[in-house]
């Protein structure tokens, strides 16, 4: 949906799961591209990728951004070490690269999971999934797991 209109919405809504929405409610709507993209290297001598520059994963669940923000957070105490300290970070930024890169893959798989959840299913295929995760989210370590994945704690 390139140009989303909210009677657009509500109509793939009401395919998709069946409910109505109030297409009157409707105060913010947008559409996006999925896009799934890993750099080979987030770090390459004393330059370093971050953000959307070292990797793009569909913006479901605000993975991306948060993403970002713990490649900012995790890289300001190697930049304080190198330019307050005059520490040599190489191996900190090396190893930087490395866990950075495989919190990102991580989240792009959960960003794909996510969105082949919410593809279009016929009704009886999406009732029994349904059914079986709510059984299955019953149990407390199961979901005690799916909710830290999805917040990505």
């Amino acid at each position: 949906m390139s140009s989303p209109t909210p009677g657009a919405l509500a109509q793939l809504i009401a395919d998709r799961t069946g409910v109505a929405v109030d297409v009157g409610s409707t105060s913010m709507l947008s559409a996006f591209d999925v896009y799934r993209r890993l750099a080979q290297r987030f770090v390459a001598g004393r330059t370093v990728l971050i953000g959307d520059a070292a990797h793009q994963v569909s913006p479901i669940g605000g993975q991306g951004m948060n993403l970002g923000w713990l490649d900012a957070t995790e890289l300001v105490p190697i930049i304080r070490a190198s330019l307050v300290d005059g520490d040599d970070v190489g191996r900190e930024l090396a190893a930087f690269g490395v866990r950075r890169r495989r919190a990102a893959a991580t989240a792009a798989r959960q960003a794909h999971l996510n969105m082949a959840l919410g593809r279009p299913l016929p009704r009886r295929v999406l009732t029994a999934r349904n059914a079986l995760f709510g059984r299955v989210n019953a149990v407390p370590a199961v979901h005690n797991t799916i909710a830290r994945t999805f917040t990505m704690q």
